[in-house]
C-alpha cells in the first residue's frame, strides 16, 4: 500500500510540472488526497486487506479538469 501511494503521488506532478526544485508535489494540491486515498484503497482490497471494494469516486473525475477558484 505504501508503494501504491509513492505511485499516485509521484503521478500528481506532470511532465510539464517537472523540474529539480519541483519533484513531489505541494501538500495544498487537492489531486493528492483523492489519488492517494483511491491508490491504497484499491491496493488495500487487492491484497486482501480490505474486504468491501471501494465504489467509485464521481468527484475524482473532477480534479482532472480546470476548475476555476
Amino acid at each position: 500500500m505504501k508503494v501504491a501511494a509513492a505511485h499516485a503521488i509521484a503521478s500528481a506532478v506532470t511532465q510539464h510540472q517537472l523540474h529539480e526544485a519541483y519533484i513531489i508535489p505541494s501538500i495544498f494540491t487537492r489531486t493528492v488526497v483523492h489519488l492517494v486515498a483511491r491508490a491504497v484503497a484499491k491496493a488495500a482490497y487487492k491484497t486482501g486487506q480490505a474486504r468491501k471494494r471501494q465504489p467509485a469516486y464521481r468527484y475524482s473525475q473532477m480534479y482532472w479538469e480546470p476548475h476555476g477558484g
